[in-house]
């Protein structure tokens, strides 16, 4: 006679496997849901570049002032924006010689300083209440072709400007415009960076493939390389921890300026201007070409997020008033300036956990979910119980 518990359970053999596979569905949905929540990105156009397609370069927050300037090449000028709440409002677009490039901030004495196309360094007033404020007040021939990017030394009050391709470095003293000396690399350059550190500038050459240092007390140049294929163009420099962080022209380098040690990452390929700001301890790399701005920081540095603007901006820079990055965005009918909070930030393997956790979980279930219905029609008792029970006897509900 066939045990009636036997046939029982042989009954819902038909129902079992569906609720498995239904369970096996719900944890692959759980899985799925793993990862971070996209960014949301604000964008505030420029009125007067409407219909256009945007070109810019550099760009500079004056946190004090809530201001964010932005090197406009369409427009020919440096876009003001006010940024004193999360909502950036645009103000006005300041007048230069030529096609804007580099920008630094000299704080201390209200001037902004811009790099243009002819060779010029042209001199904003920014002081509160001047009469001349918001005007160019001067222009500095550099003795160059092309004023490029440029970097401002507040404790040894120097701008240092470079020349791109003619791979020079002028130093001009920011309060008179003289130019006090021009320091030659020998290569291209982009982004030249004050140490406050050591006292010494560095500034990156992608023909060379390396990072230069000079001193500009005697004017002596050491060549410093990379190795690989860097051929980097942005870096900026964190003076507390003396680490300068690269952009190569597929991955990121954090270079330890005073053991000469280096790390790389390959998260943001193809970046362009690297700026610091030393308040939320990140740097911001800015790729054109991938649309990302890639966030980077602590001690030692480590990668903490991309975030995909869509904009391909070259430069990016971190309001610290409201936590929020801004960026140029250079799409037709959206010309102006892309923003976004940055994202939560975790560790390395707290990111790594997070990406890879849910999906094992989910693998995990359905490993086991396999193992308990082979076992169970792989039971002796179980299999006889189901070779005795009279199918005519089975009800259909």
């Amino acid at each position: 006679m066939t045990p009636i518990r036997s046939i029982r359970r042989a009954r819902g053999r038909f129902a079992r496997p569906y609720a498995i596979a239904f369970l096996g569905a719900i944890t692959l949905a759980i899985s799925a849901c793993g990862g971070s929540n996209p960014v949301a990105i604000s964008h505030t156009p420029i009125p007067t570049a409407a219909g256009a397609t945007g070109s810019f370069d550099a760009v500079e927050i004056d946190q004090a002032a809530h201001r964010l300037y932005v090197a406009d090449r369409t427009n020919r000028g440096v876009d003001v924006f006010y940024i004193s709440t999360a909502q950036p409002r645009y103000v006005m677009t300041i007048p230069v010689p030529s096609s804007p490039n580099g920008l630094a901030l000299a704080s201390d004495i209200g001037r902004l300083f811009v790099g243009t196309a002819i060779g010029t360094v042209a001199i904003i007033d920014e002081k509160s209440g001047s009469l001349t404020h918001d005007h160019v007040i001067g222009e500095v021939p550099t003795g160059a072709k092309k004023a490029d990017l440029l970097d401002y030394g507040a404790n040894r009050q120097r701008l240092y400007v470079g020349s791109s391709t003619e791979g020079k470095i002028t130093s001009i003293d920011p309060a008179t415009g003289a130019v006090k000396a021009t320091f030659t690399i020998g290569y291209a350059v982009e982004q030249p960076r004050y140490d406050p550190v050591d006292g010494m500038v560095y500034v990156t050459s992608p023909d060379a493939n390396a990072l230069f240092k000079v001193d500009p007390n005697d004017g002596s140049v050491t060549k410093i390389p990379l190795g690989g294929s860097c051929q980097p163009t942005g870096m900026a420099i964190n003076p507390k921890t003396n680490t300068a962080v690269i952009a190569c022209s597929s991955f990121i380098v954090s270079w330890d300026l005073t053991n000469a040690t280096a790390q790389t990452f390959t998260q943001v390929p193809g970046g362009d201007i690297v700026n610091y700001d030393a308040n939320a301890d990140r740097f911001l790399v800015a790729s054109p070409n991938s649309a990302l701005v890639g966030l980077f920081g602590g001690n030692p540095v480590d990668y903490i997020a991309s975030v995909p603007t869509g904009s391909h901006g070259n430069s990016a820079a971190y309001d610290e008033t409201n936590g929020i990055v801004y960026t140029p965005d250079s799409r037709p009918n959206t010309v102006g300036i892309a923003s976004f909070r940055p994202p939560t930030t975790t560790s390395s393997w707290e990111t790594s956990l997070l990406t890879i956790g849910p999906f094992a979980l989910g693998l995990a279930v359905l490993v086991l979910l396999v193992f308990v219905t082979v076992g169970r029609n792989a039971d002796p008792v179980r299999r006889q119980a189901l070779a005795l029970e009279q199918p005519g006897k089975r009800r259909l509900n």
